[in-house]
C-alpha cells in the first residue's frame, strides 16, 4: 500500500514561490511586449496606406512625426560628391552598408539624408565602394523614417573621412552630421522606393521586430514555471512504501 505526505519546507516552499512567480511576470512581460510590437506595426501598415505627403508643401518638416512610416515625395537636389557609408549593416546575416546622400528640399530651405540602399561588405575595408552621381534635380519617392537617438558612446571617433567625397558612420548622429555639412538636417531620413541605383538592395523594414519571437520566449518562461512546478511538487511529496499483511 503506498501512502504519501507532504515535506514542503518552509525555505523550499518560499524559494519555489519566488522563482515560480518571477517566470510567470517574464512569460507576461513578453507577451506584453508582442502586443506592443504588433500595435506599432499595425500604425505602420496603417500610415502606408494613407496618401503620399508632398514634402514641398507638407507641413511634416515642422512636425515630422505627422509623416513618419508613410511615403512621401520630394523634389530637389542631391549634394555632389557628398555621401556617407553607415557602416556595419546587417542584411539576412550578411554584413555590409548604406548609402546615404543629403537632398536639399526645394522651396524649403531643408536638408534630408536619402538612404540610397544596403551594399555587401567589399573584400577589402580600404576599398572605396563605387556611387554613382544623379541627377542635381530630381523628383523622388520613398519612407519617412525617424533617425534615431544614438546609445552609449564607447568612445573612439564615429567619422572617417575616406576622400574628399566619401565619409564613414559607425552610427548616425544628427549633430554631428549637422556638424559635419553645416547644415540643418531634418530629424528623418527617406528610404528610397524605388531605388535610384541597381547595385544597391532596399533593406526598409517594419519600425520593431517580428512578434513572434515575443510569443516564442514567453512560451519557454511558462515551459519553465511549469517545468519548476513539477520539481517542486516531486520533492515535495514523500511516499511511504507499506506492504498489505
Amino acid at each position: 500500500m503506498h501512502k504519501y505526505r507532504f515535506n514542503f519546507t518552509i525555505p523550499l516552499t518560499l524559494a519555489f514561490l519566488i522563482t515560480f512567480s518571477i517566470l510567470i511576470r517574464l512569460g507576461f512581460w513578453q507577451l506584453d511586449r508582442a502586443d506592443q510590437k504588433k500595435e506599432i506595426n499595425q500604425d505602420y501598415k496603417l500610415r502606408q496606406s494613407e496618401d503620399v505627403v508632398n514634402l514641398n508643401i507638407h507641413n511634416g518638416i515642422g512636425n515630422p512625426d505627422s509623416v513618419l512610416w508613410r511615403k512621401v515625395s520630394l523634389k530637389g537636389s542631391f549634394y555632389k560628391e557628398k555621401n556617407l557609408i553607415i557602416d556595419n549593416q546587417i542584411y539576412r546575416s550578411k554584413a555590409g552598408f548604406n548609402i546615404l546622400t543629403p537632398f536639399k528640399i526645394e522651396g524649403t530651405g531643408k536638408t534630408i539624408l536619402i538612404n540610397r540602399g544596403w551594399h555587401i561588405n567589399l573584400i577589402n575595408r580600404e576599398q572605396v565602394p563605387l556611387i554613382n552621381d544623379v541627377d542635381e534635380v530630381k523628383d523622388i519617392l520613398g519612407y519617412a523614417i525617424k533617425i534615431t537617438v544614438p546609445g552609449i558612446d564607447l568612445g573612439g571617433g564615429n567619422i572617417e573621412i575616406i576622400n574628399s567625397s566619401l565619409a564613414r558612420f559607425q552610427k548616425i548622429n544628427l549633430d554631428e552630421i549637422n556638424d559635419f555639412y553645416q547644415a540643418d538636417f531634418l530629424p528623418y531620413m527617406i528610404y528610397l522606393n524605388p531605388l535610384l541605383d541597381n547595385e544597391y538592395i532596399s533593406n526598409f523594414k517594419l519600425p520593431v521586430p517580428d512578434s513572434e519571437k515575443n510569443y516564442g520566449y514567453a512560451f519557454q518562461w511558462f515551459a519553465f514555471a511549469f517545468t519548476l512546478l513539477i520539481i517542486f511538487i516531486r520533492i515535495g511529496i514523500i511516499r511511504n512504501d507499506k506492504s498489505k499483511k
